[in-house]
């Protein structure tokens, strides 16, 4: 599944970036904007989010339709007002992919952490999040 593919994701036109410096892209449109012309919190919310579900999707293929991640807990701090097309990064927080990895086969699930950053057009980090996911995988085997 492409994150991007999402109902609401489609809704607000996140795209998989081609910058290899980020994952995905919100574009620079005015009906994501506040009161104060910049680009809304709940729109950065939603990039940081569909950031954190896209690196999972983009690490763990292996497990394809199988991954169920549900978010647990989300630490977010809103830095600089955004201005423009507003960009994503991601990383883990306490784990490596390889030891997920050995977590899903062997126990079937686990918890993760990851480090969200979202940069504006001018290359200001305007919002750091920590997304906290539940992520397990069907049992396949009848």
């Amino acid at each position: 599944m492409n994150i991007t593919d999402l109902p609401f994701n489609k809704l607000i036109d996140i795209k998989v970036s081609t910058d290899p410096d980020y994952l995905l892209i919100l574009d620079d449109k005015k009906d994501y904007t506040n009161h104060l012309d910049t680009v809304h919190a709940s729109a950065l919310f939603s990039l940081a989010e569909a950031t954190s579900g896209h690196f999972l999707m983009i690490n763990f293929p292996e497990f394809d339709s199988g991954l169920i991640p549900v978010v647990r807990q989300v630490e977010v701090k809103y830095k600089k007002p955004a201005n423009g097309q507003v960009n994503s990064t991601a990383m883990l927080i306490d784990n490596t992919i390889d030891e997920i990895k050995e977590q899903l086969t062997t126990r079937k699930r686990v918890s993760l952490k990851l480090k969200i950053e979202l940069y504006d057009i001018n290359k200001i980090n305007v919002m750091s999040g920590n997304f906290e996911w539940f992520v397990t995988i069907l049992n396949t085997s009848t």
